[in-house]
């Protein structure tokens, strides 16, 4: 469950990044699929560097702060690779610099972490 939400709270926070912020943009006229393209490439990498907390409801706050700074910088480093990735291929999102960068690496780590904790809690296995 808790993947789900992860999943489902990245492509949420590309899709909004996109939409809201104005130095990131589609290259070509096809958006849903080159936000779809860069929901992946997000998908991927914070799968293979993972920076979430195990409980979010029962972390330290200091531990919260952390693993949210980490991942800004973690989330802000994919948009700048999925810029020059788009760049290459001539197809994708364009990031105009890194302020944009960083405001869309803010956006997708808090969609994520919104969405961790306002899910349900996971029922926590008995022992036998």
């Amino acid at each position: 469950m808790d993947k789900r939400r992860r999943v489902l709270g990245t492509f949420l926070g590309v899709t909004l990044a996109t939409v809201l912020l104005p130095g990131i943009s589609t290259i070509l006229d096809s958006p849903p699929w080159e936000v779809v393209l860069a929901g992946a490439v997000f998908l991927i990498l914070n799968q293979l560097i993972y920076s979430y907390p195990s409980d979010i409801r029962t972390a330290p706050p200091v531990l919260l702060l952390i693993l949210g700074m980490v991942g800004i910088a973690q989330d802000t480093l994919i948009w700048l690779l999925v810029s020059w990735l788009g760049s290459d291929m001539e197809y994708g999102l364009h990031v105009d610099g890194f302020l944009a960068a960083l405001l869309g690496g803010v956006i997708v780590r808090v969609t994520v972490l919104v969405l961790l904790a306002l899910g349900p809690a996971e029922a926590a296995s008995q022992p036998s």
